[in-house]
């Protein structure tokens, strides 16, 4: 065999090669990742605490949850057995509320799953809590909205209906349809 033929099977070697090498590249297929799916969150915690403050250092609100799971494409937060705690500006304490599930949205509305109840913890108000279904809270204006049953406990009456509008700022909270109220009633 002379160095022509040689170089020629080494040439052809080659080509083979490069040839052989493209065709398997394009056959691979790449598994799409876990870690981009809608339902996959892009962090996880157990017994979480989060504390939000405003700009001046004001503690604004609390979740604490039993299990946090935040989703990256829908920027969604999702809490089981939620305990929010909303202070006022004067840093005190001013609204409990639990629920079975929760979920906070970027723009900071926090939709309530299964068994809402809305606590007042300032001693002198009316309005002493809210029981629902499910509710929203907006958590930088502290307006709350309910399409479900409503109970309304405060001191010595207690209504129930459907639909609610609420300002907790303010402390009111408005049953907007088929309203009940009850006077120094013991029976709630």
């Amino acid at each position: 065999m002379n160095k022509k033929n040689l170089i020629c099977i080494l040439l052809l070697i080659l080509i083979i090669g490069v040839y052989y090498s493209y065709q398997t590249e394009d056959s691979i297929t790449i598994a799409p990742s876990k870690a981009n799916s809608p339902d996959t969150p892009i962090y996880q915690s157990d017994d979480m605490t989060t504390n939000v403050y405003d700009l001046s250092g004001t503690m604004v609100y609390k979740i604490e949850s039993s299990k946090v799971k935040h989703f990256d494409n829908t920027e969604n937060t999702d809490f089981d057995l939620p305990n929010v705690t909303l202070y006022d500006q004067e840093h005190a304490a001013t609204w409990h509320i639990q629920a079975k599930r929760a979920m906070l949205t970027n723009d900071k509305l926090i939709y309530l799953y299964k068994d809402v109840v809305l606590t007042n913890l300032t001693p002198d108000s009316q309005l002493q809590q809210v029981l629902t279904d499910n509710a929203v809270v907006d958590l930088k204006t502290q307006l709350v909205t309910s399409d479900d049953p409503v109970k309304i406990k405060g001191i010595g009456f207690f209504s129930t209906g459907t639909g609610l509008v609420g300002n907790l700022r303010e402390k009111t909270a408005n049953i907007l349809e088929n309203i009940k109220t009850f006077y120094n009633t013991e029976a709630q």
